[in-house]
């Protein structure tokens, strides 16, 4: 039979060719070995080169702002001016209220807007991120050191912990920055993140509360200081003034930032700053009967190593306690960090980050600052004002220094109830049920996690809420992957289409075939599901009368196979083989392909003569033949296809259709007239076909 030249224009060697079969070993015969993975790119050859310049260059390629700074124009710098003076304003009073979530002086809340940023600045990939002190991060400082420290604790004892913590989270995620683990920043659900959120923000905010009534409720749960709270304020227990003081602050800001989002949206109004300036000023003048800051010591921190652990027990309780930090901090600076990345379009490293974050903290601990992390609303203030790179937090930690050195004595007369106040306001977007509700709608078991992530960490502890949230996440990703979909397909009437015949009620399956898919690589976590699935729909068929012959397999979602999962399936192939069950695949992805091969299953149990290029070719040239022996056709030199190659495996095709003929189990008429289109939608064709559509690798 004459085919047409589908493409008469194209030179000979792009012309696509006749196949002598419709299966992975025809490809191989025709086409050469596709399963040779070649590089995208050729490696730097550091032979020859001494190891100290290996390390000073590996060293300087960690150094971001030497990539850039360069190209550095006066109008990135007047962007970054702007936009560091701007976020300034923001972080002074922010900082400030920051330190008493960490129970530290104020001063050491400027301390971490001052050397961190620098740092920072230095190694980040990050254009608009903003460190520094952050509520989410100081609450689970302060919880953290809490428990390092003696109930009989003095002021120093304490500051020491939390700056050794800064230094060993710093050390630590720096480590994970040199080895890649970057990626676990994914393994926690969002969900869980959003609960665990939620949930600390509350936290926060009942943490305020003894500011709020300007009197003292102890250390407790949440539960316990809300009902504390609640109780003093019906009894009348409570210094009024306090109250007044940050209600009427908060009041102040929430109408500023709302009227400035309606009137004047593109210019910042600094709500924060007008409240510290105007409060200060009436505490100054009127004397007011609350408590204030105090005292803020000038001048700019030294350098001093923080007392070490004395103890190995000790010493394992630091490191517990600065991995969480460093976790925390990392996956919420992370997020942040992406989030303007997509929106300005440049990448983001991971584990660069890390590394920026982890240097950061080990020299904001030298320098007396506890740990920081990524600020949301000064990203976005940097954002919104046009800042173009990194250089603005070398803006702010110049203000920071011009405060520490002639203007921290203004502060003396700061309520503490006012920086109460920024801290509800900061918070209140960090309170969401919102997403609870759509994942109700969306996924329960999305919505499970949202509530342990809430629950633990609402009624136990920060650092058992962040461990449970981690956990619920890994727990739940093994849960989908250990038993993840496997369908039953059809084909679509009148196509070659085949889908899941519960979504698809009109696809047709085939008489004593099994079409199915398994939506996972294949691994020992699922190995066993996938056989004993198999298995059960095997019996299935039996009971019902349809006796199986053939089961061929979808592998567009099998990438690739471990050694329990490999052999699981030669346990399965043997068995199905034992009963004269042919086990054919089709869309085998070449990774998998390979793995096969190592482990000699390919070449012993299946064959490249049972794996065939789409499903449709599986149904028309492997199930409507009897179970073949595994063979392996070896590929074309040099990728070339050569007339006596092909006229072998075409007769080897042809001995292989004498022998069909011949057999006692014939292909059914169903069979037959399925295989004979010639016309199909999703890529299969038909024995006169010339086009390869394949979905393979």
């Amino acid at each position: 039979m004459t085919v047409a030249d589908p493409a008469p224009g194209l030179p000979q060697a792009m012309r696509h060719r006749q196949l002598p079969e419709r299966t992975e070993g025809g490809l191989r015969a025709a086409y050469g070995d596709g399963d040779h993975v070649a590089p995208l790119f050729d490696p730097e050859d550091d032979r020859g080169v001494p190891i100290h310049t290996r390390v000073l260059r590996a060293a300087l390629q960690k150094v971001q702002i030497l990539t850039w700074v360069r190209s550095y124009s006066r109008a990135d710098a007047m962007s970054d001016v702007r936009a560091g003076v701007t976020v300034s304003v923001v972080l002074i009073p922010q900082a400030i209220a920051y330190a008493l979530l960490v129970e530290v002086s104020p001063v050491n809340g400027l301390y971490a807007s001052f050397v961190p940023l620098i740092v920072f600045t230095l190694f980040t990939t990050s254009k608009h991120m903003c460190i520094g002190p952050f509520a989410l991060i100081s609450l689970v400082v302060a919880s953290v050191a809490d428990g390092l420290v003696p109930a009989e604790r003095t002021e120093e004892m304490y500051l020491g912990a939390v700056l050794m913590l800064s230094m060993l989270a710093g050390l630590l995620q720096v480590l994970m920055g040199l080895v890649g683990l970057g990626v676990i920043s994914s393994f926690l659900a969002d969900p869980c993140i959003a609960g665990f959120t939620t949930a600390v923000a509350l936290i926060i905010m009942s943490s305020q509360l003894k500011y709020l009534l300007g009197i003292s409720l102890g250390k407790s749960s949440m539960p316990v200081t809300v009902y504390r709270a609640l109780a003093a304020f019906f009894t009348g227990n409570v210094n009024w003034w306090a109250f007044l003081v940050c209600v009427s602050a908060f009041a102040i800001m929430y109408a500023i930032k709302r009227g400035g989002q309606r009137f004047c949206a593109k210019v910042p109004l600094f709500e924060q700053l007008i409240a510290v300036v105007f409060f200060t000023g009436v505490n100054y003048a009127a004397d007011i009967p609350i408590d204030a800051i105090g005292d803020i010591p000038r001048g700019l921190p030294v350098p001093r190593m923080p007392p070490l652990p004395s103890s190995p027990a000790l010493w394992g309780a630091y490191l517990q306690g600065a991995a969480v930090i460093a976790f925390t901090a990392f996956l919420v600076s992370m997020s942040m960090a992406r989030i303007f990345g997509a929106k300005h379009e440049y990448v983001v490293d991971g584990n660069q980050e890390l590394v920026a974050l982890g240097m950061a903290n080990v020299f904001g601990g030298l320098f007396g600052a506890f740990p920081v992390s990524g600020s949301f609303s000064r990203s976005a203030v940097v954002s919104a004002v046009g800042g173009r790179t990194a250089m603005h937090g070398i803006v702010q930690a110049a203000v920071i220094m011009l405060v520490l050195l002639w203007l921290t004595p203004l502060f003396r007369a700061l309520p503490f109830a006012v920086l109460a106040a920024i801290i509800f306001m900061a918070l209140q977007s960090l309170v969401d049920f919102s997403s609870a509700k759509v994942l109700w709608k969306s996924s329960r078991a999305d919505f499970a996690l949202w509530i342990i992530a809430f629950l633990v960490t609402a009624f136990f502890d920060v650092q058992v809420g962040l461990v449970v949230s981690l956990a619920a996440s890994l727990g739940l990703l093994v849960l989908r992957t250990s038993r993840p979909r496997w369908v039953v397909l059809g084909r679509l009437p009148g196509t070659d289409i085949f889908r899941d015949v519960t979504r698809y009620p009109s696809a047709e399956t085939l008489p004593h075939v099994l079409v199915c898919r398994f939506d996972a690589p294949l691994h020992f976590a699922n190995a066993d599901f996938f056989a004993t699935s198999l298995h059960k729909r095997l019996r299935v068929m039996a009971k019902t009368g349809d006796e199986p012959t053939h089961v061929l397999l979808d592998c567009s979602s099998i990438h690739t196979i471990d050694a329990s999962a490999n052999t699981a399936l030669k346990q399965l192939v043997t068995e199905l083989h034992r009963k004269d069950i042919a086990f054919l695949l089709a869309n085998s992805r070449a990774p998998l392909r390979e793995a096969l091969a190592k482990f000699g299953t390919l070449q012993k149990l299946i064959g490249e003569n049972n794996m065939f290029i789409t499903i449709a070719d599986g149904i028309e040239h492997g199930c409507s033949r009897p179970r073949q022996p595994p063979r392996v056709v070896a590929a074309a030199d040099d990728g070339v296809a050569t007339d006596d190659r092909l006229e072998s495996a075409a007769e080897h095709d042809g001995a292989d259709e004498e022998q069909h003929r011949a057999a006692p189990r014939a292909a059914t008429s169903s069979t037959m007239q399925l295989g004979s289109r010639g016309d199909d939608a999703d890529g299969g064709l038909g024995h006169v076909r010339v086009v390869v559509h394949s979905e393979g690798s």
